[in-house]
């Protein structure tokens, strides 16, 4: 079978010769926080109305301190070995979710081991570490913390990573992508209802990066034909510098459907 690989052009990787090999993505500028600002609407040919995404990240999130999105490359012309992504904003990404599921991205199949581990901002010890099942295919994947009984603490701040494990005995050679995720309370929000458009672009808006990015995929999963679904992750990715990820999600859809 034929492996559909992203183009490896896209991507700018900085190589640490004492680490894990890794590609540190410039962090994103941060907005305004405004929580109450409506989603901008335009009509389509077809005469309905559709909302335009406005992905706002909370004031503050910006700093190095408050985690940074890494993703992870390959060294030299070793195309064997997949580019990997976390599928989070260049700042925290927050949730108001115990459990919420966790996203990342592969550019061609895994054969090599794959983990997760999430530590505490402040700490050093891993509060989970753990092998993962091993994608059947490349593209979105998703993690979700409910599987593994961890809940997260409102205004703690965590940092997750997933590590393609090139050799276990030397593991400075593991392909590392990282981001960071923190959980917060806001009033009003139902998380009991079925995932809706409408609830996807509220938690755009209101800077909830992990929640829209469940939301948008869960309705993915059941509707997979569903290119305007797709359309809408994929402006929802660009909005944090991730299009490459986008991209390679249509180009291959569109593989399928012709």
């Amino acid at each position: 079978m034929k492996r559909t690989t992203l183009p490896r052009w896209g991507f700018t990787l900085v190589f640490l010769a004492s680490l894990p090999l890794v590609a540190i993505a410039e962090e994103s500028p941060t907005a305004p926080s405004s929580l109450a600002k409506e989603v901008k609407e335009q009509k389509p040919q077809a005469g309905q109305v559709t909302k335009t995404l406005l992905y706002q990240p909370p004031r503050g999130l910006g700093a190095p301190s408050a985690g940074r999105r890494v993703g992870g490359g390959t060294r030299g012309t070793n195309k064997s070995v997949p580019i990997l992504s976390v599928l989070a904003p260049g700042h925290t990404g927050l949730t108001v979710r115990e459990q919420p599921d966790l996203y990342w991205f592969a550019s061609d199949v895994v054969i090599n081991p794959v983990e997760l581990t999430l530590t505490l901002e402040k700490g050093d010890t891993p509060l989970l570490e753990k092998p993962l099942p091993v994608p059947l295919k490349a593209g979105i994947q998703r993690v979700r913390l409910s599987d593994y009984g961890v809940k997260l603490i409102p205004g703690e701040r965590y940092n997750w990573s997933i590590a393609l494990v090139l050799d276990p005995k030397r593991r400075s050679k593991d392909i590392i992508a990282m981001g960071a995720i923190e959980r917060v309370e806001r009033a009003g929000i139902s998380l009991a209802a079925a995932p809706t458009t409408d609830a996807f672009y509220r938690f755009a808006a209101d800077g909830l990066w992990y929640d829209a990015m469940m939301v948008i995929s869960e309705l993915i999963e059941s509707a997979p034909n569903d290119m305007a679904l797709r359309k809408q992750r994929v402006e929802l990715l660009d909005q944090v510098d991730l299009p490459e990820v986008g991209s390679f999600d249509l180009i291959i859809q569109d593989g399928k459907a012709g």
